[in-house]
């Protein structure tokens, strides 16, 4: 079952492509109103009602039917940023030298604790040192702080198989995310993008593994990855398939797995795929006929006159 927060997600984003392509209303039914309460934790009132059969009409005064009433779960409070941002001076020495010493230092930093679960430990980039390419995602989720690893579940392995598709190996690209946390929500549903102070707070460690990597590209792999890196208000449907620059490095912005997951329509894969082509191309990487030929939609036959 879908996770009700991605559903939401895959919604607003829908709602934006259609805005952007100049749709100014769309209908939405008093069901589906009904449902996206239930997702963000509206109270509820269902109230059991069944036919009566019978021929005569009902005189006898019937009991009041008690509303079943589903109230919100308890809310959760969702820790502030209280500290400025760290500054992170990397040591001389080795990549992994300076990994480790950057690791060490999240660690042991005192807000980072803070935002995260009793136990839990802060998630950094994972992949080569040397690599290539440096994916940054969005903010990790649940599934992504229980094995301690960026990019894995479903997304990951449809990440996974786009780059295999490109020729890129594993060993030449490295995966991470804005912040080192999964936000803390108040809300029933599993998940929120992070706030503007969780991605300031979080923008040095994102920086820091750049520099220690030093890629030959950036992929900024979904809306909130773009936004963050780029300070761009635009959207990432206006914004994708096109070059920028982040920290002097060439940057391609596209959708992020999850989505393609959510919408999984052969138009959007092409538009994913084309991205990558373009940054295979950046590396100098041949590219087959048959690669970029992947997600065409064949045009159908039209009939003789």
């Amino acid at each position: 079952m879908i996770d009700p927060a991605e559903a939401i997600d895959a919604l607003l984003e829908e709602l934006r492509r259609q805005k952007a392509a100049g749709v100014r209303r769309v209908s939405v039914s008093d069901e589906s109103l009904a449902q996206l309460k239930s997702l963000t934790g509206e109270v509820s009132a269902v109230v059991a009602t069944a036919p009566v059969k019978s021929a005569a009409p009902v005189t006898a005064a019937r009991a009041p039917v008690a509303a079943v009433v589903v109230p919100k779960a308890a809310a959760v409070a969702v820790p502030k940023i209280s500290t400025p941002p760290p500054v992170w001076n990397l040591p001389t020495g080795s990549k992994k030298e300076k990994m480790l010493w950057l690791e060490n230092q999240v660690n042991q930093c005192a807000e980072t604790r803070r935002q995260l679960p009793e136990k839990a430990k802060p998630l950094l980039g994972r992949g080569p040192l040397d690599a290539k390419v440096f994916i940054v995602g969005e903010a990790p989720n649940a599934e992504e702080m229980e094995k301690g690893q960026a990019f894995v579940g479903d997304a990951g392995d449809l990440l996974n198989k786009i780059l295999a598709a490109t020729g890129l190996k594993e060993d030449e690209v490295f995966f991470t995310n804005l912040i080192t946390w999964k936000p803390t929500v108040a809300t029933p549903f599993g998940k929120r993008p992070p706030r503007a102070d969780e991605v300031e707070f979080g923008r040095p460690t994102l920086m820091a593994q750049l520099e220690i990597v030093k890629p030959q590209v950036v992929i900024a792999a979904g809306a909130q990855a773009f936004a963050a890196l780029t300070g761009s208000t635009e959207t990432i449907t206006h914004k994708r398939g096109q070059w920028h620059e982040w920290m002097g490095i060439p940057m391609m912005p596209t959708f992020h797995p999850s989505y393609l997951l959510k919408t999984p329509s052969m138009s959007y894969k092409r538009l994913v795929w084309e991205d990558f082509l373009q940054v295979i191309e950046k590396l100098g990487m041949p590219i087959s006929a048959k690669q970029r030929a992947y997600f065409l939609v064949e045009p159908k036959d039209t009939p003789n006159d």
